[in-house]
């Protein structure tokens, strides 16, 4: 992960990537990743956003578990907003730390980019009808494992150290996943040079490349790397 996010902004170091695209990052508040409800997203990730130029939002109260207040977050250069639909509407990027429902699923734009920790068995058909329908590129922070021994990185946050380093590391393993889909002219270039974005999405642009899930629920699937190769 520390490679990958590493690699991330190398790229922007060098001028590969300008964030010429205006992707913009939306976070709501709120987390079933972990039984430690307080692990969030850190101030610190935002900044790290803003700095390569990549506008962020975020839910009021966001970080309250952990003891940051939304003025850290908005120090850090992120906009605080009141009411979670301007998240939804002003974002191309969404990031949650709980899985969205149904009617929050209809408030995704079309083509938008969703992060949330959803479990696979509670990924269901009325769930990927509404992604298919708006075209969304859907990814499952419980998927991504270390490349190296196949640890769940989602399994970082459990880790002794306290609160905040928790929360760094959850930060990481964001911005592992958001800088790549910033930094690429398209989607599919991101995908073919991230394994951590790989093995993370299950639903692309709209169109389920699980197995499991499509066996599961006797629907159609489609290879991701027949997708973007």
């Amino acid at each position: 992960m520390k490679e990958d996010y590493e690699h991330a902004t190398q790229m922007e170091a060098v001028g590969e990537a300008t964030a010429q695209h205006h992707f913009a990052v939306g976070i709501l508040k709120g987390n079933s990743l972990s039984p430690r409800k307080e692990v969030v997203i850190p101030p610190y990730s935002v900044e790290t956003l803003v700095e390569n130029h990549v506008p962020v939002r975020t839910e009021r109260g966001m970080g309250k578990g952990a003891d940051f207040i939304d003025l850290d977050y908005a120090d850090a250069g992120a906009l605080i907003e009141d009411e979670p639909k301007y998240v939804f509407q002003k974002s191309d990027i969404l990031i949650s730390l709980r899985p969205l429902t149904a009617e929050e699923l209809n408030q995704l734009k079309d083509s938008q980019i969703l992060i949330t920790p959803i479990p696979l068995t509670d990924i269901t058909p009325e769930h990927l009808a509404i992604l298919h329908k708006k075209n969304i590129t859907a990814l499952s922070l419980r998927l991504v494992h270390n490349v190296e021994d196949g640890e769940l990185l989602q399994d970082i946050i459990h880790v002794e150290g306290g609160i905040y380093a928790a929360c760094n590391a959850l930060g990481d393993l964001v911005l592992s996943l958001v800088f790549p889909l910033v930094f690429n002219s398209e989607m599919r270039y991101a995908l073919q040079e991230n394994p951590v974005l790989m093995q993370a999405i299950y639903c692309y642009k709209g169109i389920l490349t699980r197995h499991d899930i499509g066996e599961r629920h006797d629907i159609p699937w489609r290879d991701l790397l027949l997708l973007c190769w």
